[in-house]
């Protein structure tokens, strides 16, 4: 079998140095248009295509490829409607710097997967949906890494203060008359399916990455306050699915909050799904709210806390891209949008 062509069997051929041939790919203002032009077509005749670019880059010491890492399976990136906009926005800012970026999930069919950071030819990170331990690997590897939550104080990231967008929103909830309350939050469970309707207390609830619900959640009963009964359900993946089967978990018990507060719009939305299927109205039987306000709520009439995911995303790129741009932490404006939703307590 014949071996592959390198630069320096056409350089050999043309009778030119192996700098050379390289300038005839990499530098041209270097040469003649008459030398390149002949160095050129030898090697498309020799099958010679030029250099490899990942080779040529990481002898740079650069890539010029940023990774995006996140706890859930590839799919899910493309599914949540959140992290969509999010990469909207990361994506814009690495194309105008001529940029590239490779997706990194740590959950794979085997389980766990912290080799994926490890093995990535990539110039820094950014931390969408990371668990400590990802972030702890992106750390030893000598990765720059800009964060999507503000719990490092010494890290780089692009937040919102989830806590006192949830104390408003829960503030919101009370202030309408609400003390019998379901606060349904995201959480992992491989199948999706909801956890049993049981106690937890605000430690259990996961923390870190893109849907950091523990600041989030004691946002909420910090705006509800005193004297309000107060059960939370873990449902499962933050999905519409997720959220519908929480939402009729919450609902079909004869002593049915009157209100269900939802740590992301996703999980609202299929708690609403749950209410239509049993001929209940959002804001005359139930209240319910979310988080996020995703281009869908304004169309379901949910209230919500708006955040500028997009602006998010892009501000995040732009500080993976230049290490020196101050400040390297940016916290994002939030706002209450009152919708149909959420209404007075008894308000048939």
């Amino acid at each position: 079998m014949r071996s592959k062509v390198t630069m320096k069997d056409v350089a050999e051929v043309v009778g030119v140095s192996v700098m050379t041939v390289s300038n005839a790919f990499n530098r041209p203002d270097q040469l003649s248009i008459d030398l390149r032009e002949r160095i050129l077509s030898r090697a498309g005749k020799m099958g010679y295509a030029g250099p490899n670019a990942t080779a040529r880059q990481l002898r740079a010491g650069q890539t010029h490829c940023y990774g995006v890492v996140f706890s859930q399976s590839l799919s899910y990136a493309f599914h949540d409607p959140f992290s969509v906009l999010w990469l909207a926005g990361f994506s814009e800012a690495l194309q105008r710097a001529g940029a590239t970026m490779v997706l990194l999930p740590t959950q794979s069919a085997g389980g766990v997967d912290l080799d994926v950071i490890r093995n990535a030819s990539i110039d820094g990170l950014a931390a969408l949906c990371a668990t400590d331990a990802a972030l702890e690997v992106a750390r030893r590897s000598g990765l720059h890494i800009v964060d999507t939550n503000d719990q490092n104080p010494a890290s780089s990231w692009v937040a919102i203060d989830d806590h006192a967008a949830g104390t408003g929103l829960g503030r919101h909830v009370r202030q309408l008359g609400h003390t019998d309350v379901a606060v349904l939050v995201g959480g992992h469970q491989a199948d999706g399916r909801p956890f049993p309707d049981t106690p937890v207390t605000i430690d259990d609830l996961p923390r870190g990455g893109l849907y950091d619900t523990s600041s989030r959640v004691r946002g909420f009963l910090a705006g509800l306050g005193d004297g309000c009964r107060i059960r939370t359900i873990i449902g499962g993946a933050n999905s519409r699915e997720a959220g519908r089967l929480a939402g009729g978990l919450a609902v079909d018990r004869q002593d049915r909050p009157t209100a269900i507060v939802c740590s992301g719009d996703i999980l609202a939305f299929g708690v609403m799904d749950a209410l239509a299927d049993r001929g209940l109205t959002p804001g005359r039987d139930i209240t319910v709210t979310g988080f996020d306000d995703l281009p869908e709520a304004a169309r379901m009439g949910l209230t919500t806390v708006r955040q500028p995911i997009t602006e998010r995303g892009r501000l995040t790129g732009e500080l993976l891209l230049d290490p020196d741009r101050t400040p390297r932490q940016i916290l994002m404006p939030t706002q209450l949008v009152v919708r149909s939703s959420s209404a007075p307590r008894n308000s048939s």
